[in-house]
């Protein structure tokens, strides 16, 4: 199973893109790459990460093992077209833990960063120290930033399309550019930005409402918004109430099942049934 957390950046990102993808990276450095990168140098795991600034500019290779998060960090403040900070065990195929930021779908200034979990800790959704782990890393990363959007989701897919992309067939540029507009989508954790926060009454508004087990309002604007204490538990109740308190900041529309996604999880309702949502 994969455990993915993406979060869209845009114009209005504190400081500019590239500052959010240095946090981004930054946090991610302490955690979750913080202890791998100690076993690095014990030789029980590998890592990789590169940049690469535009279509047909050279690769960047840095070694954060041997302390080069100084050179990585200039690059990331340039807004690269993607970053990538891979770790594998050593012999395994695919990485444990992968941090990554793309511009190439979501289309520059925007950027969808990213960290997977597809080994062992992918397996932990049920372990709620280390969900606190996860929405404290999201905390601390996206505090000086003031995102448009963010998700957290198990077993569905790597990408930057969020559920209600998939579902009600909405190009993903699209989305972003209106992510302000309309919440992108919902998952276990949502980051709601500051303007849909004020749209739903604030975050005092929402912790009120009791659908969430905890709201953190973010230093710079937006709100995280945890539906369970752990992944696990974020049952198809737990959805519902999720869905039924941002319906109306969410774009109107019948989802369908993506054939290509079946796995995206959606409560199979019009966001504009509910009082006041499904704005269009």
């Amino acid at each position: 199973m994969s455990l993915l957390v993406s979060v869209t950046l845009d114009a209005g990102t504190e400081g500019g893109t590239g500052q959010g993808l240095v946090s981004w990276f930054g946090t991610a450095l302490s955690w979750p790459l913080g202890e791998l990168l100690e076993r690095e140098r014990e030789g029980a795991v590998e890592s990789l990460a590169t940049t690469l600034m535009c279509e047909g500019a050279e690769r960047r290779e840095f070694a954060l093992a041997r302390g080069e998060w100084d050179a990585i960090r200039a690059e990331l403040a340039r807004g690269p077209e993607t970053a990538d900070v891979l770790v594998f065990y050593s012999g395994a195929e695919r990485p444990t833990v992968h941090v990554h930021s793309s511009s190439i779908l979501v289309k520059r200034p925007n950027a969808e960063v990213q960290l997977f979990f597809l080994g062992d800790e992918a397996a932990r959704a049920a372990d709620a120290a280390f969900c606190a782990a996860l929405v404290s890393f999201l905390v601390s990363a996206l505090n000086p930033v003031n995102p448009a959007f963010g998700r957290v989701c198990a077993g569905e897919p790597i990408t930057e399309r969020a559920n209600l992309d998939s579902v009600l067939g909405r190009k993903v540029r699209r989305s972003v550019a209106q992510a302000r507009q309309w919440l992108r989508g919902y998952a276990w954790v949502t980051v709601c930005p500051a303007e849909l926060t004020a749209a739903l009454g604030g975050a005092n508004a929402l912790e009120r409402s009791g659908a969430f087990h905890r709201v953190v309002p973010l230093a710079s604007g937006g709100t995280l918004l945890q539906a369970t204490e752990t992944l696990a538990g974020f049952s198809d109740d737990a959805m519902r109430r999720t869905f039924e308190t941002l319906a109306p900041v969410l774009p109107a529309g019948v989802p369908q099942v993506d054939p290509a996604h079946p796995q995206v999880r959606f409560v199979p309702q019009d966001a504009a049934r509910f009082a006041g949502g499904g704005r269009c």
